[in-house]
């Protein structure tokens, strides 16, 4: 009795650990987008906007112009709107099966970005550079942001080396693509330099929709730098609840500009001779008596 007694408590722990083995290994319900799936929609619908930014940058229907985006994508993959809505909904809620989706997502974002990433030559449109421009930016030229702690923020840091030299010009340029189905959208992003006499310059910027943002910083004292830090962060609503709807950040072609502006040398005009002594101490055009 007892040794049956004993063996009956053993199978039952080993009924519980194994059921506990299987759900940890249940699928996502079939009503909802799989994983993969769900990655291939974002990511087209990811490609879909930035093609969308391109063409429409400021056409005055663009949120019309946006859905039929996404219906197009939604249509691509057989997949209708209210599945797409109901599996958003599901994955807020699974955090771990979100997550998952999102790593996958932020790897292609990141090889799509390694690609396509602009010369620096398109990047340095705005003035003309005399002297060498180099991309110093430390981490992938792409990547993805949501509105869950730690995937919210990207931060980096620069030591300055031997390729940094007094006077030096830094640019930190990116392209937003907010997907967000509803909501507050509040992207900032943040450049500091830390210069030689510990003394720091900073810039930031807030941003709420999909267009290609600037931060410059000048070593206008000629100081040298000793370190630059910046963040990307996708900001939440305040007081808001808790939210089971579609809302990532991806950031493409980031750059970090590293410009050296040569000094101009100063160049004479006629008529400035008479102010110019040669090497006797005599006005040049003179001849001494």
């Amino acid at each position: 009795m007892c040794r049956h007694f004993h063996f009956t408590i053993l199978w039952a722990i080993v009924i519980i650990v194994a059921s506990g083995f299987c759900s940890c290994g249940d699928s996502i319900p079939s009503e909802y987008l799989q994983p993969k799936e769900l990655e291939d929609v974002l990511y087209d619908y990811h490609v879909a906007l930035g093609m969308l930014n391109g063409e429409m940058r400021n056409d005055q229907n663009r949120a019309y112009n946006e859905r039929l985006y996404k219906l197009a994508v939604l249509k691509k993959h057989n997949v209708s709107e209210e599945k797409f809505e109901n599996s958003m909904v599901y994955y807020m809620r699974h955090a771990e099966d979100l997550q998952k989706v999102y790593k996958s997502l932020t790897e292609r974002v990141r090889a799509e970005a390694s690609q396509v990433g602009a010369s620096v030559s398109a990047m340095s449109a705005g003035g003309v550079l005399q002297g060498d421009t180099a991309n110093v930016w430390p981490l992938e030229p792409g990547f993805v942001l949501m509105q869950r702690r730690p995937y919210n923020v990207s931060s980096f840091v620069i030591k300055a080396d031997t390729a940094f030299h007094k006077g030096d010009r830094f640019n930190l340029g990116f392209d937003t693509q907010f997907l967000f189905q509803e909501g507050f959208k509040d992207g900032i992003a943040m450049l500091a330099i830390q210069f030689n006499n510990d003394s720091v310059a900073t810039r930031s910027i807030h941003f709420s929709s999909n267009s290609r943002y600037n931060l410059e910083i000048n070593d206008n004292d000629r100081l040298g730098v000793k370190e630059i830090r910046g963040f990307f962060y996708l900001n939440k609503e305040q007081n808001a609840q808790t939210s089971t709807t579609l809302k990532l950040l991806f950031l493409n072609r980031i750059q970090l500009l590293r410009m050296r502006v040569r000094e101009m040398k100063h160049v004479e005009k006629k008529g400035e001779s008479d102010s110019i002594q040669n090497a006797s101490g005599a006005p040049e055009g003179k001849s001494e008596k």
